[in-house]
This record gives structure tokens, C-alpha cells and sequence, in this order.
């Protein structure tokens, strides 16, 4: 199992969820609003770029058309400083609340 977390550009979300919902057997995606500074520089000075972050816990075989989903589908043009960035972690353990399910299959649908 996988812990997903990308940073991408607010105005871009739409676009990355719209193709997100389109992953087979894809279990779900919590966004935040966050306040980022540091993906541009203008004068010498790190600029605020508004960014939301998705978080998406995934099985193994799901992380590699989740990422190369997230990246075709959050980056500018031909891409540009700023766009966002994705991290993968390994998670330890899932449990699923409503019915205590544990492991892989707590990250399912």
C-alpha cells in the first residue's frame, strides 16, 4: 500500500480530478487548500502559488496510472517552476473505520 500526495496548482484541479476519476478501481482522493511559497522567484523574492494538495492512498498496483495521471494532467504547456510536485510513501497500515478491515483491502473501494 501507498500514501499518494501531490501538489498541484489550483486552477488545475478540475482537470487532474476529471482524469483521476477515470483510474479503474480508483478507492478515492481527499483535497486540501494550502498556502505555498517558494515555487517562483520574482525580484530575488519567493512568491505565494496557490496550490491544493491530493492525498490518495492506494493499492501497489494502483500507484504508477495514479501518478503518471497526476503528472500528464497537472502540468502548464510543456511545463513550468511551480507546477507541483508528487511524493509516494509506504504505508504501514490501513483500517477501514466502518468495519474494521485492515490492510490492502482497507484502501479499496
Amino acid at each position: 500500500m501507498k500514501e499518494i500526495k501531490a501538489y498541484v496548482r489550483e486552477h488545475m484541479l478540475d482537470q487532474v480530478i476529471d482524469a483521476l476519476a477515470r483510474v479503474p478501481e480508483l478507492p478515492g482522493i481527499a483535497i486540501v487548500s494550502v498556502r505555498e511559497f517558494g515555487h517562483a522567484v520574482e525580484n530575488g523574492r519567493l512568491i505565494k502559488t496557490e496550490m491544493v494538495k491530493l492525498e490518495i492512498d492506494v493499492p501497489d498496483e494502483l500507484v504508477a496510472p495514479v501518478v503518471e495521471t497526476i503528472v500528464e494532467h497537472a502540468r502548464t504547456g510543456e511545463g513550468h517552476p511551480g507546477d507541483g510536485k508528487v511524493f509516494v510513501s509506504e504505508l504501514r497500515e490501513a483500517i477501514r473505520i466502518a468495519d474494521g478491515t485492515r490492510g490492502d483491502t482497507a484502501v479499496r473501494r
